[in-house]
């Protein structure tokens, strides 16, 4: 680690790229930028794109927040997953989904 050193390396030892730095200029001249609100003209005529967006928006609005809620009744899943158990695959290092009557034969 660099602790003291030009600021043409950086923390690495790698030399920097030369890159001249700009220097903005204010309009007002007292080194503080002034707020311009963006005008929006509402009386131009919109792109394709933005067209076709909006009818898609239209068409397929978002789901609304805090409505959907998950299943409640997931008693058959733990029904379902008596029958099968998670092992892994030939020694290979994935894992596979085996059924109960096939357990003897997980690693041949």
């Amino acid at each position: 680690m660099i602790i003291k050193g030009s600021m043409n390396y950086d923390r690495h030892g790698r030399k920097r790229k030369n890159r001249p730095t700009s220097k903005r200029r204010s309009s007002n001249g007292s080194g503080q930028r002034t707020f311009v609100p963006l005008v929006q003209d509402h009386s131009l005529p919109s792109s394709p794109i933005m067209e076709a967006a909006k009818t898609h928006r239209e068409k397929y609005p978002s789901m609304p927040m805090g409505q959907y809620s998950a299943p409640k009744d997931t008693s058959y899943k733990k029904e379902v997953s008596k029958n099968y158990t998670v092992s892994i695959a030939y020694n290979k290092g994935a894992y596979q989904v085996i059924p109960k009557d096939d357990v003897e034969h997980i690693g041949k």
